[in-house]
């Protein structure tokens, strides 16, 4: 938005955001000092303020520059707009800045990627499920909005990876799925948030080794039988730089205590692998697999170190294994 007055430019959300609170980071050009961006009012929300030297350098208009960032609430949220009250020395001004508005992927879509349709919660469950997988990421010092490239790899039409549409962040986002029809969608809807590839049934994938230092993956390697997801296990190795770190989740104890016959096999074994019915639009290999930690730290160990493991933590569901890339 501009004014006479003043300028500010909201980096992120860059959509409008469903999970409230919501974190956002911008910065303002003025021609009086600012000493305050927030909701406004004595009892509201105030961002904190930092020196922005690249934007100074980039506007030398602007006599007065600083950036903002923090966590607002519902009341700085209405409809495609964000809106933050600017204290100048004798005054508070507000400032309404437009943002994209939110689509919700098509029926189908959402079926191939969570089996069943959840309409207007489809985007606010990826965004808890982000939440929790940025947890795992900032147990183990390494916060995924500070990585340089990140993979959601099998993105499906995007139900985690639009959570960087709220989420401010560092580097490059990229997603990759097997379901052409929606890296289309993504590429058509959501190609302001990353960037957006259709990978093979099998690696390799187009990437450059060590091309990522965050990777995850929501329900991938819960359906893939052994040699296929050893194949990918192999791939994610590569294309992550040297101590990277991928997080996937899988079907631990949960899942397979709540059959003697799956149990009797992961006990013994480690690992399942389930047919059933097939999803309309997905291969006929994507069924149901199960997993022991101890498998996942005993057999993928000659690529990944484990370095953590958190049952039930993805949706009150999967579980989520932190792995830090070996080197070779």
């Amino acid at each position: 938005m501009s004014d006479p007055h003043y300028r500010v430019h909201l980096e992120a959300p860059t959509e409008s955001p469903l999970a409230l609170p919501f974190r956002l980071r911008g910065w303002v050009a003025a021609k009086e000092p600012i000493h305050g961006v927030g909701n406004g009012g004595g009892n509201g929300e105030w961002l904190s303020l930092s020196d922005r030297p690249d934007v100074r350098a980039a506007h030398p208009e602007w006599p007065h520059i600083v950036g903002f960032q923090g966590q607002l609430g519902a009341a700085a949220q209405n409809g495609g707009k964000i809106l933050l009250a600017l204290e100048f020395s004798d005054q508070i001004q507000s400032a309404e800045i437009e943002i994209k508005q939110i689509i919700i992927p098509p029926d189908h879509l959402q079926v191939r990627q969570v089996g069943s349709v959840w309409g207007d919660d489809f985007y606010p469950a990826g965004r808890r499920m982000y939440d929790q997988i940025a947890e795992t990421f900032a147990a183990i010092d390494r916060p995924l909005p500070q990585a340089k490239r990140i993979l959601d790899f099998g993105c499906g039409c995007g139900r985690v990876l639009r959570s960087f549409g709220e989420v401010p962040h560092d580097g490059e986002v990229w997603g990759s799925d097997i379901d052409d029809e929606s890296i289309k969608w993504n590429q058509q809807n959501l190609n302001h948030l990353g960037q957006f590839v259709t990978n093979p049934t099998l690696p390799p994938t187009s990437f450059a080794d060590g091309f990522f230092d965050a990777i995850y993956s929501v329900s991938v390697f819960t359906h893939l039988p052994e040699e296929m997801q050893t194949a990918w296990i192999q791939e994610m190795h590569r294309i992550l730089e040297p101590g990277g770190i991928f997080v996937p989740s899988v079907h631990g104890e949960r899942y397979w205590s709540q059959d003697p016959e799956v149990e009797q096999e992961v006990r013994k074994s480690g690992f399942a692998y389930r047919t059933g019915e097939i999803t309309d639009g997905l291969p006929d290999f994507y069924m149901v697999a199960y997993h022991a930690i101890e498998y996942i730290e005993q057999k993928w160990a000659p690529w990944f170190e484990l370095l953590a493991h958190h049952p039930s933590h993805i949706d009150g569901a999967h579980d989520a294994v932190v792995l830090r890339k070996r080197s070779a």
